[in-house]
């Protein structure tokens, strides 16, 4: 995660934001997100939706979530790039 965190430092353009999905906020004192990722947290962490290329990469069934939650937030198919890993 360290890595993560220094590349968003190193660059404006690049957004790491953490997402807890199983659990809830009081967990072991997380501070960051929880839930799955919805086109409203999209809008709230990233503000333009439509400028930036998103990147997807894990399941298929997690691949096509995501482009569908984009697609709800307004991000246009071609600014999202996709890599699924099978039986993952």
């Amino acid at each position: 995660m360290n890595s993560l965190r220094n590349l968003e430092r190193a660059n404006l353009r690049f957004r790491f934001i953490p997402t807890l999905t199983r659990t809830d906020k009081n967990y072991r004192g997380w501070k960051g997100e929880t839930g799955h990722i919805s086109s409203e947290m999209l809008v709230t962490q990233v503000g333009i939706v439509r400028d930036p290329i998103y990147y997807i990469a894990g399941p298929p069934a997690m691949v096509a979530a995501t482009r569908r939650t984009l697609s709800e937030a307004g991000v246009d198919e071609d600014d999202v790039r996709t890599e699924e890993f099978a039986d993952y």
